[in-house]
């Protein structure tokens, strides 16, 4: 039986982190802990996210295939690369990347690293002349909190003619689950949930960094994955206007914009969701916090990852996409560095912490 595909479209960037005591006031330099280069970006780490979390930790992960093509123009969009890893043990489900990255020491870094951890790079695509992105990160020791500067780079590149076709959200086969994030240009992002909506294929947006989008596009998408600050930038409220209040308000305006499922991640309080039949709260999980870079990242691979699964068994309860998802983004912000903290699914089926149940 041929596999389940997931495409992932989005950002890949270089991660440049500091480690602080504090976050430095205005004007104000401090002298960093430490510091730490990983590979990032929302895109980048998804796609990873969607992998692992449907797949078990094998050392067979770690076997990576020399990429005989880097394909550097729309010519060479749909080469055909073989899989990087036997999959036979796990979910029958292939991650497929759609990025870009710029012809610089991070090109093959970054395909190194996908391959490596099981996602297909056959939609990773070198811009000739470009940098890839990078992202300045100021992590504070005490309680993980974040600021990041990112540049756009190559992922600047895409253009809305790149995805007018049903082959061009997986650079190939036609996908089951389109993931994207709003790190490409919203008129681009658009184009892709219109061509896939038209397609009948699923759609899960998560719509950070947040952009408004046209109303049109909402009637596409499958699952909508946005935090407090970005449901106020969709919804045109101020971010103080998002509270448990108004989750339920916010989440049936979306809904009835055409949206079939909704999610409003709140970080340590868990999550709201809404469809056309239900909704509710699940809570998060208590754990040591070390870096909450990449949580919402790793909270959107498995929540994909967990919805096709259910799919292809022809069910589909989005509570438990969303408390495995939360176990998932637990895991993750123990480690330092998005990627790295990224659990397997075998991880998160022994994950036993107790839910934060004294958060709302």
């Amino acid at each position: 039986m041929a596999p389940r595909v997931i495409s992932i479209i989005g950002g890949l960037d270089a991660d440049l982190i500091m480690v602080t005591n504090r976050m430095p006031e205005e004007s104000e330099s401090l002298r960093a802990n430490s510091y730490h280069e990983t590979l990032g970006g929302k895109g980048a780490h998804s796609a990873i996210a969607t992998y692992r979390t449907c797949h078990t930790n094998s050392p067979n992960h770690y076997k990576v295939q020399e990429d005989p093509t880097v394909p550097t123009s729309n010519e060479d969009f749909y080469v055909t690369l073989k899989p990087p890893i036997d999959n036979s043990d796990d979910d029958n489900i292939q991650v497929r990347m759609v990025g870009a990255v710029g012809d610089d020491q991070y090109s093959e870094l970054f395909r190194t690293e996908l391959k490596k951890n099981g996602v297909d790079t056959t939609g990773l695509v070198t811009i000739p002349g470009e940098r890839s992105s990078v992202c300045f990160v100021i992590v504070e020791h005490c309680t993980g909190e974040k600021r990041s500067l990112c540049t756009l780079g190559a992922t600047g590149a895409w253009k809305e003619e790149n995805f007018m076709n049903v082959e061009d959200l997986a650079h190939g086969p036609r996908p089951d689950l389109v993931i994207a994030q709003m790190e490409i240009r919203k008129e681009v992002v658009q184009r892709m949930i219109e061509t896939a909506g038209k397609a009948g294929i699923d759609f899960l947006l998560n719509a950070a960094p947040a952009s408004p989008i046209t109303a049109p596009s909402y009637k596409y998408i499958t699952h909508l994955l946005v935090n407090e600050s970005e449901a106020a930038i969709l919804s045109g409220r101020e971010l103080y206007d998002v509270n448990q209040g108004t989750w339920p308000i916010i989440a049936q305006e979306f809904l009835g914009r055409g949206v079939q499922n909704v999610v409003i991640t709140l970080g340590e309080k868990g999550a709201y969701y809404a469809t056309v039949n239900e909704n509710g709260y699940i809570p998060a999980y208590k754990v040591n916090v070390v870096d909450k870079t990449g949580a919402g990242d790793t909270f959107t691979g498995a929540y994909g990852s967990e919805y096709l699964r259910q799919k292809v068994a022809g069910e589909w309860d989005i509570k438990k996409a969303i408390t495995r998802a939360n176990k998932a983004a637990a895991l993750t912000i123990g480690k330092l560095g998005a990627q790295e903290g990224i659990p397997w699914a075998d991880e998160i089926d022994e994950f036993d912490a107790e839910p934060n149940l004294t958060t709302l």
